[in-house]
């Protein structure tokens, strides 16, 4: 029991001894708090409580509960409901407690022998309960101003208002000049009836909008004890309370039919995209109709996607609630990535062969589509007007000299070689059917230089027609010219599709790196996977595809061994079985080199990746003096390598040397199968077509058995990036987009450790912050913060319970969009070696040079980028040549502030700078109306947060603020006695 405060003032306790009754109030003893002239105080239990829909005395629904009162709570009383809708429904509120519970019923009357400051704390935990209650409904909670807490007369601007904390009442409001929560008018007669004047309660849940602008007074809830208004303030807020929530339950059966309206549409869209596809079983191109929407840019994005095989997902252009639709905005959504390429109209662009552009006229700056033709050029697509025309010089000139191109990205499930393999050759197939016309004629043309051998032996020299040579010369030099040409479009061919594929293999492998989630990419080294993303160059420059060019030759030079089987079949036999033989040696000694290249390849991507890792520490490894082990750790790996690469090469030479011997071997096997069976059936002319051809042919065999070692080493290349590839991606595709951020973020009841086996790093940690709230997070080394802010930004996921913005689960949100809307620091800095301006803008692409210097300024780095010769653009890097590490970490600062953020994760943000830059920083975020969460130790920064978590081993173990949690025991004493001694 307290003691009396005061001579004049009791405690509520000794007032509820003194002068309340006692009223049981156990689960079948429900009580009805609908008498304002007293108020209940929960002496013992605790209770649930309820609001209740009636009509003539009888419950017309389920009763909703609001809020669960412990011991020491205080119930006010509930003025009946006089806003009852045309068929008396009104609502009353229940109070059902678990059993043993008593309350005690203090008159009101009574309340003025209580001390104030207890009495108004009492109050505001009641108004504040009751707000999130009125509040649950709303998605989107208003950023708004932040009034001041003072009974001084306010002017408010139109806008919105709220508070950060505790409760405020405002009086004095003129009729149809404000909104309580942008539905109720905050003086409405109807509302606050025989009330004489208006009190309106806000809170960190509650809002009010001013349509104009106003003079009102703000007042605490002591204030109003102290001024005996607050029965007359509890009885306005119970009424307008009530009327919200018939407003609430209105709209929300408004809100159930149109649901049930969009699963309806749900519904029928599914049938019907499932009907067209039972219909389309072959996968057919289907042509789809482009009139959904009224955007140019969208219908042309349409076009695009459905000639690169990429699906577009678009914002909803037709709400005018939403930003307008822009590139930026349908790629983030689409998971798709695009450049800038630039149209030289000198180089006549129109007439080679590439892919879908997005492109943009002068006149008007619509958007158009350039569609490649199936053997090149390009079509012009009007997306507006559905209209085709031939690119031509005219047409090009209209254009903007910028177009977007655009990157299929591969799927995020786990990778298979037909999903590489439809990427590559995707639109090909012109390219295709090119190789293929030029190849076939281009193999049957090596048969005439055999054939004006043969011609010249049989006729000129055994007829003694001399003058037939020159017809056979100027025929051989007219056949060559011809296969010169197709030898030329068979390259041309050959080398459009090998640069198209990897073009696109290599940006979607990037693309799907950036998008893999942390367990994916710890399982490796950064630089492996670095090194790993360069084998589509490799395979391009290392000769790989040489086994494809080969391979071709020798499919194209089949006909040569059909014509030796023409002119002499046992010939044909021998040859034929002779070049099988050799193809079959070739490829073995090939195949025995795929362990050894396999070797190489690791053991280069080791040494490779040990002097990417020395580099990067030789700093530290010259202030130890340790040079030397750094190169014996280089060196040993060297030797691996270097030995892997001589047996290697000992294959090859072996390999190269059979390729050598061959053409002896094949000519020595002719002679003696002509030798043998009988050298006068076989006319000389015949033979030296045979002999001739049949080289020819054994050479592109050497030559093909030759390029199953660049296979080989291929091969074991590509097994380089099956961890990248079989891992799934953070897939965007289908999550909900991220058009607006109002500030609310939640932990709720997260859990999370690395292995499925390990310790948990976090344990049921729930942390709730409210739109334009300071929350600190503090903690020991090893405590979990930092896990946190990974967790918040989707980088890891929670093992248990769930990371909520606005409501949603992170998980169900795209989280590209989302980390675009959120400002964050991380704890180690680290700027892109460009200029200090992409370095700040790397986030937006609408970018203004005041929008960056507000962010600069607000960061406290002003004075020193205008103090450097180049300003903005002064380019910087990793190291810290250019840069301190203080102003690196104000650069990062200033990235996060760009735009103005709902929320921003800072992870010791500050930590670099001196005492006055960390002062000022934290002041231009103190009076921010983002949502901050910042794990920080200073107590400059903790004094000003409105919530301080205190971690330990994962655990939230102390909440409150600065002034709460400092004069008592435990965690957060300690870190701060640590930092005052």
């Amino acid at each position: 029991m307290m003691a009396q405060v005061t001579s004049n003032h009791l405690s509520l306790q000794s007032l509820a001894e003194k002068n309340g009754e006692a009223v049981p109030c156990a689960g079948n003893l429900p009580l009805t708090l609908d008498d304002p002239n007293f108020v209940w105080l929960i002496e013992s239990g605790s209770v649930n409580l309820f609001l209740v829909e009636i009509r003539h005395g009888i419950e017309q629904s389920l009763r909703q509960h609001i809020m669960h009162c412990g011991t020491g709570f205080l119930l006010p009383g509930v003025i009946a409901d006089q806003n009852q809708d045309k068929e008396g429904t009104k609502f009353i509120v229940i109070a059902k407690g678990i059993a043993g519970t008593i309350l005690r019923r203090i008159p009101v009357s009574c309340l003025d022998q209580v001390e104030p400051t207890e009495l108004s704390t009492k109050i505001d935990a009641w108004v504040l309960s009751f707000s999130k209650i009125l509040a649950r409904f709303v998605t989107y909670l208003p950023r708004a101003a932040i009034l001041a807490e003072t009974s001084n007369e306010q002017i408010l601007k139109a806008g919105t208002y709220s508070i950060k904390k505790g409760v405020i009442w405002i009086t004095d409001i003129p009729e149809g000049s404000s909104l309580f929560m942008d539905v109720i008018d905050g003086a409405e007669p109807s509302v606050f009836v025989d009330l004489q004047t208006p009190i309106i309660p806000l809170t960190n849940t509650t809002w009010l909008t001013s349509l104009q602008e106003i003079h009102l007074r703000c007042h605490s809830t002591e204030e109003l004890i102290n001024q005996g208004l607050l029965s007359q303030a509890l009885a306005g807020f119970h009424l307008l309370a009530f009327s919200l929530e018939h407003l609430n339950r209105k709209l929300a059966l408004v809100d159930d039919a149109n649901l049930e309206r969009l699963r309806k549409t749900s519904r029928d869209t599914a049938e019907r995209i499932s009907r067209e596809r039972l219909y389309n079983i072959y996968d057919l191109p289907v042509e789809k109709d482009f009139s959904d929407d009224g955007s140019a840019l969208i219908e042309a994005m349409k076009i695009i996607g459905q000639h690169e095989k990429i699906e577009f997902h678009f914002p909803n252009s037709t709400d005018p609630t939403k930003n307008q639709v822009t590139i930026s905005s349908i790629l983030d959504r689409s998971a798709v990535r695009s450049r800038v390429v630039r149209l030289k109209n000198e180089d006549q662009w129109w007439t080679t062969d590439g892919c879908a552009l997005l492109a943009f006229r002068q006149s008007d700056n619509q958007p158009v589509v350039l569609i490649p033709r199936f053997f090149g050029r390009y079509w012009l697509v009007d997306p507006v007007g559905k209209t085709k025309t031939r690119m031509n010089e005219h047409l090009a000139s209209l254009l903007q000299t910028e177009a977007r191109m655009f990157y299929s990205p591969l799927p995020d499930h786990k990778l298979q070689t037909k999903d590489l393999a439809q990427l590559a050759l995707h639109h090909s197939s012109g390219n295709i059917i090119r190789l293929v016309l030029a190849g076939i004629p281009g193999g049957v043309l090596n048969i005439i230089p055999a054939l004006a051998l043969g011609f010249s032996v049989g006729i000129v020299f055994e007829n003694g027609d001399e003058n037939a040579l020159l017809y056979v010369s100027l025929a051989v030099i007219a056949f060559g010219l011809i296969g010169s040409l197709l030898f030329i479009l068979q390259k041309k061919s050959l080398t459009h599709i090998q640069d198209r594929a990897i073009a696109r293999l290599e940006a979607a492998f990037w693309d799907r790196v950036m998008r893999l989630p942390s367990s994916a990419t710890n399982l490796q080294p950064s630089s492996e996977i670095a090194i790993a993303g360069t084998v589509f160059q490799q395979l391009r420059n290392g000769g790989q595809l040489q086994f494809i060019e080969s391979l071709l030759s020798m499919v194209f030079m089949l006909p040569l061994i059909g014509f030796i089987l023409y002119l002499d079949f046992a010939l044909g036999l021998i040859t034929s079985t002779f070049c099988i033989i050799s193809l079959l040696l070739s490829v073995l000694m090939g195949l025995m080199q795929i362990d050894s290249s396999g070797e190489v390849i690791r053991a280069t991507q080791k040494t490779s990746s040990k002097l990417f890792q020395i580099i990067k520490g030789i700093v530290k490894f010259r202030i130890e003096g340790a040079e030397g082990s750094a190169y014996a750790i280089w060196a040993e790996d060297y030797r691996d390598q270097k030995r892997a690469e001589v047996k290697l090469g000992s294959l090859e030479r072996h390999s190269q040397a059979l390729g050598v011997a061959l053409p002896f071997l094949a000519g020595a096997t002719l002679f003696a199968t002509v030798a043998i069976v009988n050298s006068s059936a076989t006319p000389l002319g015949d033979f030296l077509v045979v002999y001739l051809l049949f080289l020819t042919f054994l050479t592109v065999t050497i030559r093909f058995g030759e390029s199953i070692s660049f296979l080989a080493s291929g091969v074991k290349a590509m097994k380089q990036l099956n961890p990248v590839l079989d891992a799934e991606t953070e897939g965007s595709i289908g999550k909900e987009p991220v058009e607006h951020l109002n500030g609310e973020i939640l932990f709720d009841r997260v859990s999370f450790r690395y292995d499925p086996e390990g310790p948990l790093i976090l344990d049921d940690v729930t942390i709730h912050a409210r739109p334009g709230e300071f929350i600190a997070i503090v903690g020991e080394s090893g405590a979990g913060k930092s896990t946190l802010f990974k967790l918040a930004l989707g980088i890891d996921q929670p093992t248990a319970g769930a990371v909520l913005y606005d409501g949603h689960d992170l998980r169900h949100l795209n989280l590209k969009q989302l980390r675009q809307k959120v400002g964050s620091v991380p704890q180690s800095i680290q700027l892109n070696t460009q200029d200090i301006w992409d370095n700040i803008a790397i986030k937006q692409e609408e970018t203004t040079t005041k929008m960056v210097w507000e962010s600069v300024r607000a960061a406290q780095i002003e004075n020193e980028i205008k103090a450097m010769p180049m300003g903005l653009m002064t380019v910087v890097g990793s190291s810290d040549s250019v840069l301190s590490g203080g102003e690196r970490q104000r650069i990062t600062l200033a990235r996060s502030l760009l735009g103005n953020p709902s929320i921003l994760l800072l992870d010791e943000a500050t930590n670099w700078l001196d005492n006055n830059n960390q002062a000022e920083v934290m002041q231009n975020l103190a009076i921010m109306d983002s949502t901050r969460i910042v794990i920080a130790h200073r107590l400059s920064t903790l004094e000003k947060a409105d919530r301080i978590y205190v971690l330990k081993s994962g655990k939230i173990v102390q909440t409150g603020t600065f002034q709460e949690l400092r004069d008592v025991e435990g965690v957060f004493k300690n870190l701060i006695d640590r930092q005052d001694t």
